[in-house]
């Protein structure tokens, strides 16, 4: 029994000192926070030379949202990291590694004119090498690429937008559950999901998807030197292996991460460059101010930010079977 409560002890004191030290680092890291960059570090991966390539990567969905434990978003650190290609006068050539299915419209396309500034400020290079899945918004990044590499059995297309909205009003009706709204305007509850969509809401919501689709042709067609007409033909939705991409103008040519890593090379006009990524850089600090959020988290299993998503419908460049 003795034993028991010494255990226990220990247990508190664990616990009540991890929070302390929680308590303690949170402040700090709430600074540095304000630079996502602070846990940073910048890893050769081969080569030398005081000309640098980076290789840069987008990996998951496009998303302009923190993660649930309060970190960054996506789109914030990729920001930060084309930021800090930007401010270094010794980086030559970007190399992006996309293995994406897309995202969210305004992340996506937020990140595509940092590509470009980056172009138009530093004048550098960047080659885009395809994963197993550039689609959708994955491409749209890849069209600020000067080229495009890929697997000839890459995922990539699905050109377009897409708008979900769900409706369980049948469900609703069948459970006797009613909403009612009072509105300032006949448009306000558009695409409720407690009530059939009405043909004019269908018009509105087709006219939003309609601009960021043409949004999404403007950008293939300067990005990748095709006429508009050709553009609509082929920006259907459907997705494209590597094989077929390659016949219809959206790729350049086959090769892997290394393969365009040397053909930035060659476009930099240099003999050696080093190759270098910006590695996330595990801290205490960081370990605990996640254990915080885990703990402090009121939906541990995710389902508040699941309906939040359902209920608050995005446009999407996004591939989603």
């Amino acid at each position: 029994m003795q034993r028991h409560k010494w255990i226990a002890l220990i247990v508190v004191l664990v616990v009540f000192g991890a929070g302390l030290a929680v308590e303690l680092l949170s402040a700090r890291y709430d600074e540095l926070a304000e630079s996502p960059a602070f846990s940073w570090e910048e890893t050769v991966v081969s080569g030398y030379g005081s000309g640098k390539i980076v290789q840069l990567f987008v990996n998951g969905v496009i998303s302009g949202e923190p993660n649930a434990t309060g970190m960054p978003s996506m789109s914030e650190l990729l920001a930060e990291q084309l930021r800090r290609v930007e401010e270094d006068e010794s980086v030559k050539a970007l190399v992006l590694r996309i293995n994406s299915p897309g995202g969210e419209v305004v992340a996506t396309d937020e990140l595509h004119s940092r590509l470009l500034r980056l172009k138009q400020v530093r004048h550098i290079p960047i080659v885009v090498s395809m994963g197993s899945t550039a689609a959708s918004g994955g491409y749209y990044l890849a069209t600020a690429g000067d080229v495009i590499f890929a697997n000839p059995n890459t995922l990539t297309g699905s050109l377009g937008v897409i708008f979900n909205l769900v409706n369980y009003s049948d469900a609703a009706n069948k459970l006797g559950v009613h909403q009612f709204s009072i509105k300032s305007g006949r448009f306000k509850d558009i695409g409720s999901p407690a009530r059939p969509l009405t043909e004019p809401e269908r018009q509105i919501f087709q006219t939003l998807v309609n601009e960021s689709y043409n949004k999404f042709v403007d950008v293939i067609v300067d990005g990748r030197n095709l006429s508009r007409q050709r553009v609509l033909e082929i920006a259907d939705g459907r997705v494209y292996s590597g094989e077929q991409a390659k016949r219809l103008g959206l790729i350049d040519q086959f090769g892997d991460l290394e393969e365009a890593t040397r053909h930035a090379l060659t476009l930099t006009g240099l003999s050696e460059a080093t190759v270098v990524r910006y590695t996330d850089q595990l801290s205490l600090s960081k370990m605990l101010f996640t254990l915080k959020q885990h703990w402090a988290n009121p939906d541990p299993l995710g389902l508040n930010r699941v309906l939040e998503r359902q209920s608050s419908p995005q446009l999407l460049y996004q591939f989603m079977p």
